[in-house]
């Protein structure tokens, strides 16, 4: 098991995020927007079998080996909670969530977060924000991704997101945001992001939107990408989705 150092503060990320299981199939998923740039290279991690996480707040990325060597090495995700919490002395800026393969959920959300932080932590789920306009936010997310168990696991995660957007979200407005999606044993099948709305907030964009457009887009496409690393021999994605289309017509 790898030694915990000293961990820095790290960067301010005000960002709302929703992780998530898939019951059916097993798949973990993380969802998050965030009003600075480039969200989902900083905060959201996932690794298929073993967990879905994020770490937020007051970030910092070597957080995220750490969590996931613990966890593999048998703690729970509340016991990596309380380690974290031990060891870091940074942490009570920190905001991180855990929803593990088994379906097991902890969150901690720092004192020292910007008004409002807090969470949500439901039946193998968990919805968390900070520097948002207020616990509505979290509320929405949390019954968003509930009420649409029946969907696959990346149209939950947007609808979550989307409901955590309406309720007013973060008050600067949401300039970047992004989705990782993982099935046991597999390599993300579903990692996009929306380094930066085009508009801007200012202008009247949203990345929340953004991402909505990139996910409908792709979602025809999420099957396709998970054949063929295994045969690179197959058709173009083109004819394929074409081919696919087809048949569901």
């Amino acid at each position: 098991m790898m030694q915990m150092q000293e961990l820095e503060r790290g960067v301010e990320f005000n960002t709302f995020t929703t992780i998530g299981r898939c019951e059916r199939t097993g798949a973990l998923g993380v969802v998050l927007a965030s009003s600075p740039l480039t969200v989902a290279s900083r905060c959201p991690f996932i690794k298929g079998g073993l967990a879905a996480i994020s770490t937020q707040s007051f970030t910092n990325p070597h957080l995220a080996p750490i969590i996931f060597d613990l966890l593999g090495h048998g703690y729970s995700p509340a016991a990596v909670i309380d380690a974290l919490r031990v060891h870091d002395k940074h942490f009570d800026y920190r905001q991180v969530g855990i929803v593990t393969q088994d379906g097991r959920v902890a969150v901690h959300s720092g004192k020292s977060g910007k008004d409002w932080t807090g969470h949500i932590v439901g039946d193998g789920f968990l919805a968390m924000g900070n520097t948002l306009v207020g616990p509505q936010v979290v509320d929405a997310m949390a019954k968003a991704f509930k009420s649409n168990a029946g969907e696959l696991l990346e149209e939950r995660l947007m609808r979550a997101i989307e409901a955590g957007g309406d309720a007013g979200g973060e008050a600067k407005g949401q300039l970047s945001a992004g989705i990782l999606v993982a099935e046991p044993g597999q390599r993300p099948r579903t990692d996009l992001r929306v380094e930066m709305a085009n508009p801007t907030p200012e202008q009247g964009g949203n990345a929340i939107k953004d991402l909505r457009r990139i996910v409908d887009a792709f979602k025809p496409m999420i099957r396709y990408y998970q054949i063929w690393p295994n045969d690179p021999t197959m058709e173009n994605w083109r004819d394929w989705n074409a081919r696919e289309a087809k048949k569901s017509a």
